[in-house]
């Protein structure tokens, strides 16, 4: 029995590490303390790489279990060098984090969590909302395959199915001297899960009434993400921001809202261009706010 982390690092021959030798036909990588069990006589790969992105998903790091993949991807960076595009995945996220501070709970082994680590050198420190654009619309663009209609986009990066969250973004970015220089996007999706401690809460499973891979859905966000990565690299930026507007909550419709100084009926407008929420309030006056400014009043 070894204790040890998976590094899948090519598509036609993954490579198992384990514990400082060469294992059956699979290589060393890398070795912790705190990883999960493996029998050299039941070696199996938890997640395959995605066979058509040119960069994105081609490095995967499994963690059977850990904290925070975002965590560990930055604790990864400060250690490693790992290519643009590498994915850190577990199946047992237990402190995984959201906006405001939020805990994302995941029950074990039934939902996607994890990380993926761009360096998107090219965008100005004003332009970083673009991530939150892309990574909303790639896995939405995926769910749409099996939930045609009642998706949505909450501002600023949550997946919901009518009133209820089914996934979330937390993007963490790195800068020096100013510029941008790493991205951390976290992605936690509602797959198999039955039961949540929030009713505002669902699952993929829930709204299709069946049971999904989590083997075949992970490629398949990899891909679009890589999609409208690279379409955002070539500066191919408005039909980005005009289908995340054509697909955000609440869009153009009366709701109530909670800011600072007061709860208000307004109209989502948009966002402006450095990814704040515009708000028409009832007097016809527009404001804009950032993450931890306004709240939906569902």
């Amino acid at each position: 029995m070894f204790r040890g982390r998976i590094f899948i690092s090519s598509p036609s021959f993954p490579a198992i590490a384990v514990g400082g030798v060469v294992f059956k036909s699979f290589s060393l990588r890398s070795f912790t303390k705190s990883s999960f069990l493996l029998h050299d006589e039941d070696i199996k790969l938890s997640y395959t790489l995605p066979t058509t992105t040119q960069f994105i998903g081609r490095r995967i790091v499994y963690e059977a279990v850990c904290a925070s993949t975002n965590s560990l991807a930055a604790q990864y960076l400060d250690t490693v060098d790992l290519p643009e595009g590498a994915v850190i995945v577990t199946d047992h996220q237990y402190q995984g984090r959201g906006q405001r501070g939020n805990v994302w709970h995941s029950e074990p082994y039934k939902n996607l969590t994890f990380s993926v680590i761009l360096y998107p050198t090219f965008l100005a420190a004003q332009q970083i909302f673009l991530l939150n654009i892309i990574t909303t619309l790639a896995i939405q663009n995926v769910l749409v395959r099996y939930i045609p209609s009642g998706l949505c986009i909450k501002w600023p990066n949550d997946i919901y199915y009518r009133d209820k969250k089914i996934g979330g973004v937390l993007i963490e970015n790195f800068f020096e001297k100013r510029t941008l220089k790493t991205s951390i996007i976290g992605i936690g999706l509602n797959v198999n899960q039955s039961c949540f401690a929030s009713r505002a809460a669902t699952s993929l499973s829930l709204v299709c009434q069946r049971i999904f891979s989590l083997q075949q859905l992970l490629p398949q966000i990899l891909e679009n993400l890589e999609d409208h990565y690279l379409q955002l690299r070539a500066q191919d930026v408005a039909p980005l921001k005009d289908a995340y507007l054509k697909n955000m909550y609440w869009i153009h419709e009366i709701h109530t809202f909670k800011d600072k100084h007061h709860t208000f009926q307004g109209v989502i407008k948009g966002v402006d261009a450095i990814g704040r929420l515009v708000i028409e309030q009832a007097e016809g006056t527009s404001k804009c706010y950032d993450v931890q400014e306004v709240i939906f009043m569902v």
